[in-house]
């Protein structure tokens, strides 16, 4: 018999729970099934309770935001439910004392045009020789004080290999009921996921430090906006629905990353995001088994500190950071190995 488990059902065998989640956007057959690990099961159980007692409490004052908007985007659903994300996200950082105290710009654009003249007023020229010239989706900027969320490449791009054109910008935005749930999801993060990053470097006054790993600083942000979903569709979406579609059921990382945790330690190319997905999974195991979000933050401000990553994760976890990434290969190796229900 399946039990509710933070609004997933469960349905346990001998050695792994079958885990059915209901997405609250997008177009899905219900549930979307995924195979869990009892080790992964019980760390979902426990973000669940993780973020549970982050709820409650007088809201605390909001950072300041400046937006630039371009005509044909306002009216988004899009932009709505993401600015609804946004918002849940800003008081999570509150409430955990990572805090952007400066003024942050976002852009918000259908156009290459708009994003281009809007930064060129904020004096802020990104390089863009990864993405060929052109902004694709979301990115943080200028030292991360200017976030641009381009809403035609969420619209229209679903995979590595596809190409942004002029006659896209024009194209109404694709209803959200006809959309792959997966899409959907990915579409309402990208404004939370940077701000992830731009009060990371703000909280620590800009000092990141150098040995941080991708994966780290990646895998934070997507379980942060993650969180932030959570929140802000509560009680339609729990953390493990958020987990089952884009931990799980996002991407096929199980197949195309299959180095070591430890190789994704700085950015490429060449490694189609595993450290995103990867990354998440590993943060995810930090928080909800290794000391919660309070030790994360206590990384943070340590690694800042004594710009020593290495060093500061040690302190705070009582262990390598080489031996916690071997113990995630073991972890991820057991989950990457199960069949799709």
């Amino acid at each position: 018999m399946g039990s509710t488990v933070l609004g997933a059902t469960a349905f346990a065998r001998s050695d792994t729970v079958l885990v059915g989640a209901d997405p609250v956007l997008g177009r899905h057959v219900a549930p979307v099934n995924v195979l869990m690990t009892r080790a992964e099961f019980a760390t979902v159980r426990r973000m669940g309770r993780e973020i549970s007692a982050l709820a409650g409490g007088a809201p605390p004052a909001l950072p300041t935001v400046e937006w630039l908007v371009e005509s044909s985007a306002r009216g988004s659903r899009t932009l709505e439910f993401s600015q609804a994300v946004l918002r849940r996200a800003q008081v999570l950082f509150e409430q955990l004392g990572l805090v952007r105290l400066g003024r942050t710009h976002i852009v918000i654009a259908r156009t290459q045009r708009f994003i281009n003249e809007s930064l060129a007023l904020l004096d802020c020229y990104p390089n863009l020789v990864r993405t060929g010239g052109v902004h694709l989706m979301g990115e943080a900027v200028c030292n991360r004080s200017v976030i641009v969320i381009n809403l035609t490449g969420y619209y229209f791009l679903r995979s590595a290999g596809d190409v942004l054109t002029e006659r896209m910008e024009s194209l109404p935005e694709p209803a959200f009921n006809r959309l792959n749930y997966r899409i959907a999801d990915r579409n309402i993060s990208g404004l939370a996921h940077e701000w992830a990053h731009v009060v990371r470097a703000s909280a620590t006054d800009g000092v990141v430090a150098p040995d941080e790993p991708a994966w780290m600083r990646e895998g934070f942000a997507e379980v942060m906006a993650g969180i932030a979903r959570v929140q802000a569709f509560s009680p339609r979406m729990s953390y493990a629905t958020f987990h089952v579609v884009r931990l799980r059921k996002f991407a096929n990382w199980g197949d195309s990353c299959g180095a070591s945790l430890g190789r994704y330690r700085v950015e490429s190319d060449f490694f189609a995001g595993c450290e995103y997905y990867l990354g998440a999974l590993a943060v995810e195991y930090l928080i909800a088994r290794m000391g919660g979000l309070v030790a994360i933050a206590t990384l943070f401000r340590e690694a800042a500190r004594s710009r020593d990553f290495s060093g500061a994760f040690r302190a705070t976890y009582g262990m390598s950071l080489g031996a916690f990434e071997q113990r995630m290969d073991a972890y991820l190796s057991s989950i990457a190995e199960l069949p799709d229900p």
